[in-house]
């Protein structure tokens, strides 16, 4: 310390005691009188030399006095260093625990955002997924869009062509209508020519009838011309008409074989290659092959 001071060991050439030590008796050997002393000098010169030791000691303990009050201003301000220090060092604690509570929230943080990190990552690729759907909708829309574009435009052209439809539809009316008239009076005729039909159909079911009864006759004749005749084989003899003979078969009428009737006017259809025949006073004539549409006129 700057306040400190050393005590020198000598005063004014004097030897003296160090603080607080009496010396008693003589002076030191080195310290000679010349002559022997009274007893009031010595006590005068023991009183100086205290004296002396007093002063000394008075400014020791000054100095001591200053030295103790800096040595207690050094302890306040080295006090005061402390306290200022510790107060650093707190405030340099509470900075450092702000920091690391500041970087402590930050890795929380940065790891909330890893983590949303990953979510995002899986939203992303969900995303592109849903985004490749959308364009394949798309795409597919696209072509709806392009085959309602050639519909609307062949509906565009159907509406175009719709007066002419409605012109045809039109003559379509007038011609159902006159085929109607037609129809209705066809139907009258028609109704008129099933009549005559039927008529002759009961006609026709007559003489297949009567050509049935026939053919037994027939039958039955030859039975009986058969019975005297035995040689001449299936000719009948001449009548006396003078007509020829004709030949006369068992069965069904045919080629060659002329129906037998004994009634007249009789049309049969069976004869020579299915041609009429027909009977008149029990005479056959030819009128040729059996043809519908003349019965029905």
């Amino acid at each position: 310390m700057s306040a400190r001071r050393h005590i020198r060991p000598t005063l004014e050439g004097r030897v003296i005691q160090a603080p607080g030590m009496m010396r008693h008796g003589p002076f030191p050997a080195g310290h000679h009188t010349s002559e022997p002393l009274s007893r009031s000098d010595l006590l005068e010169h023991r009183f100086a030399a205290q004296a002396a030791d007093i002063e000394q000691l008075a400014g020791d303990n000054n100095r001591l006095v200053t030295s103790h009050m800096a040595l207690r201003e050094d302890l306040a301000a080295a006090q005061q260093e402390v306290q200022r220090l510790k107060a650093h060092i707190r405030s340099i604690q509470t900075e450092s625990d702000i920091q690391i509570r500041v970087l402590l929230d930050k890795i929380a943080k940065m790891e909330k955002d890893i983590r949303a990190g990953e979510n995002v990552k899986k939203d992303l690729k969900q995303a592109h997924v849903e985004a490749q759907n959308l364009v394949k909708e798309r795409q597919e829309l696209a072509t709806q869009i392009q085959q309602a574009s050639h519909e609307l435009q062949k509906i565009h052209t159907d509406v175009k062509s719709i007066p002419d439809l409605h012109a045809e539809l039109e003559n379509s009316r007038h011609e159902l209508k006159r085929l109607r008239a037609t129809f209705e009076y066809e139907k009258g005729l028609n109704i008129e020519k099933v009549e005559q039909m039927r008529a002759m159909e009961q006609n026709l079911i007559g003489m297949a009838r009567e050509m049935e009864n026939l053919r037994v006759d027939v039958l039955n004749a030859e039975t009986r011309a058969r019975a005297p005749n035995q040689y001449i084989g299936g000719y009948a003899n001449p009548d006396g008409y003078g007509r020829p003979f004709v030949h006369m078969g068992v069965g069904p009428a045919g080629e060659g074989i002329i129906p037998y009737n004994s009634s007249n006017s009789v049309v049969s259809n069976v004869g020579f290659g299915g041609a009429a025949m027909s009977t008149t006073g029990g005479v056959a004539q030819w009128v040729g092959p059996f043809d519908p549409s003349h019965a029905r006129g």
